[in-house]
């Protein structure tokens, strides 16, 4: 009986491994970027497209990314909606003219190298990825 006990907390641990390596991601933005922290409501707003500028009046330019896992633990947990939840309601925005999608980038490299090149730039990426070329952005 304890054996089978051990079997399944294996099984769980082993299911919910994938959801802890992807619950470190951080928000980046462009090195110029003066941005303070931000709440979880902000960061909520602007990947729904209904904050469209900085504090200082700098257009944002968000992206998010394909990487299944940082994306699908970053719009559960911060947009409050699963994946396809996410695409659904770009799908709406679009079709009804009130929002236009974000680019979707395909991996950490990519959301880093547009979010460098653009100063109203925020994406998110995996926190073990993240080097001197972006800021990362508090939010709370």
């Amino acid at each position: 009986m304890q054996l089978r006990h051990w079997i399944v907390a294996l099984v769980i641990i082993l299911a919910l491994a994938p959801l802890a390596a992807a619950a470190d991601f951080v928000l980046v933005v462009n090195k110029s970027n003066p941005q303070p922290p931000l709440s979880e409501n902000e960061v909520k707003n602007i990947f729904l497209g209904k904050m469209t500028v900085w504090n200082n009046g700098a257009a944002i330019a968000m992206v998010t990314q394909e990487n299944p896992d940082v994306h699908e633990f970053f719009v559960r947990n911060v947009v409050n909606k699963t994946g396809q939840q996410y695409a659904t309601y770009w799908k709406k925005a679009l079709f009804t003219g009130t929002g236009t999608p974000p680019p979707v980038l395909k991996n950490d490299a990519e959301v880093r190298a547009f979010v460098a090149a653009n100063i109203g730039g925020i994406g998110y990426v995996s926190a073990s990825s993240i080097d001197a070329s972006v800021r990362v952005l508090a939010f709370k």
